[in-house]
């Protein structure tokens, strides 16, 4: 139906968003390897990658400070050893997190565990919003440098696409 109306190219900057927003592991590492197989600007590509993985962690994050509210999880929080794993996250949680933790969880599921984890006195843009930001932009950067050699790989290997 849109289909006349979008032209190609934009329509393969839109799968890629829409394969990068899915809540699956490795939303980056699959939209990533997308753009270098369609052979889309690595610049655009990374740039469109880092803003939507950052609006869904966003959201996430909220979704997270909704979360809090539930009583089961406040209880869980704090019990002794909640508050003891509370205070280590609420000091390195960021910073390992979304740094560390993101190429082998992803930043959807730290976002969520960081939202429910926030206390009101914290700073949000030092606490979560810049540490996200760039260690997206940098996984982003990452994972097209690892796609386009492992394309490239296989395109001259098995003489593939």
């Amino acid at each position: 139906m849109f289909k006349p109306f979008i032209k190609p190219l934009y329509l393969k900057y839109f799968i890629m968003i829409a394969i990068n927003m899915t809540p699956l592991i490795g939303g980056k590492y699959v939209s990533t390897a997308y753009a270098v197989y369609y052979k889309l600007n690595p610049y655009a590509s990374i740039i469109l990658i880092t803003l939507s993985e950052a609006v869904l962690c966003s959201i996430l994050f909220y979704a997270g400070l909704k979360l809090k509210s539930i009583k089961w999880i406040d209880r869980m929080i704090s019990s002794k050893k909640g508050r003891k794993a509370h205070n280590y996250v609420e000091k390195y949680g960021p910073i390992i997190g979304l740094f560390v933790g993101q190429m082998f969880i992803g930043a959807p599921p730290i976002s969520l565990a960081l939202g429910i984890l926030y206390e009101k006195n914290k700073n949000i843009y030092l606490y979560f919003f810049i540490p996200m930001f760039i260690s997206i932009f940098f996984y982003s950067i990452l994972n097209f440098y690892l796609n386009t050699v492992a394309v490239t790989s296989l395109k001259n290997m098995f003489h593939f696409f």
